[in-house]
């Protein structure tokens, strides 16, 4: 469990650029969910990551991971990074290994790990992440973009964390290789039942995958809800620069149209449903 008390970050504090990135955030991540985390453009979403995984320390209040505080005497920051394992926005330019292999083999290896341990976490990540055998012994460099974003996925999924933490994981790719990542994230999720916070800018990204969205909005949580509860409240989203997917927005059409639809539809197979039970005549 990652749990936030009161937590304020600031960049460069007591300077003429000083600036608050995240203010006052009170927070509690359960174990086992897929939370997804939006806001606009200096939001604060990457700095409230970034102090979950340890990167930063906060300004003002603590974090604690599974009853640890981080930054307190008697807690191994590296051991805490092998816990919440945080996959950073364009991974494929963080590569550096020869092979795919090594490259997932890296976090492992810096955990002390047997040969054989090591090994069987390559075989287990790749297997994960859709990552056929016969690609192992090729140059990350080699591959396309989806294909590095699952190597770089893979090798934080072989030191095997708890939290998995990604920052905007599909930007850039085409909608295929955009929908196998969210695919195998999903998938991960579900058979590693692991906490999973997705960052992501698309609203039909966030609504697809997520139990529950966190809103971030000038460094402060504005929203801890449902998507359903989230994507019902459209005019402070708006006003927060944020849109809604784009079902969502239909569905508002149709009830400003008159039509007896619920609001807080964010899914198209929850959009079908809802339609059918209308009798058009």
């Amino acid at each position: 469990m990652i749990k936030l008390e009161n937590v304020s970050y600031t960049y460069m504090p007591g300077g003429p650029f000083e600036k608050t990135a995240v203010h006052n955030i009170d927070l509690t991540v359960p174990d086992g969910q897929f939370i997804g985390l939006i806001g606009h453009t200096g939001s604060g979403k990457s700095t409230l990551i970034q102090l979950m995984n340890g990167l930063l320390k906060p300004t003002e209040g603590r974090i604690l991971i599974d009853g640890q505080e981080l930054f307190s005497k008697d807690v191994k920051m590296r051991d805490i990074r092998f816990k919440v394992g945080l996959v950073m926005q364009y991974p494929e330019y963080q590569l550096f290994e020869e092979t795919v292999e090594k490259e997932i083999a890296y976090g492992p290896s810096n955990m002390g790990l047997s040969e054989d341990e090591i090994k069987s976490r390559i075989c287990y990540a790749a297997d994960l992440v859709g990552i056929p055998d016969e690609m192992l012994k090729k140059s990350p460099f080699e591959l396309s973009g989806g294909q590095k974003r699952r190597v770089a996925i893979a090798g934080i999924v072989a030191m095997q964390p708890t939290t998995l933490i990604l920052d905007e994981p599909t930007a850039g790719l085409d909608p295929k290789g955009r929908e196998e990542i969210l695919f195998k994230i999903k998938d991960l999720q579900r058979r590693m039942n692991i906490t999973v916070i997705l960052v992501s800018h698309s609203m039909e990204d966030i609504a697809q995958m997520a139990d529950r969205i966190l809103v971030m909005n000038k460094g402060e949580l504005s929203m801890n809800e449902t998507p359903q509860q989230v994507f019902a409240r459209g005019d402070e989203l708006a006003k927060m620069g944020l849109d809604l997917p784009q079902i969502t927005k239909i569905c508002n059409d149709l009830i400003k149209a008159g039509y007896p639809i619920r609001k807080g539809i964010y899914t198209v197979s929850e959009a079908v449903e809802e339609i059918k039970r209308l009798k058009f005549v």
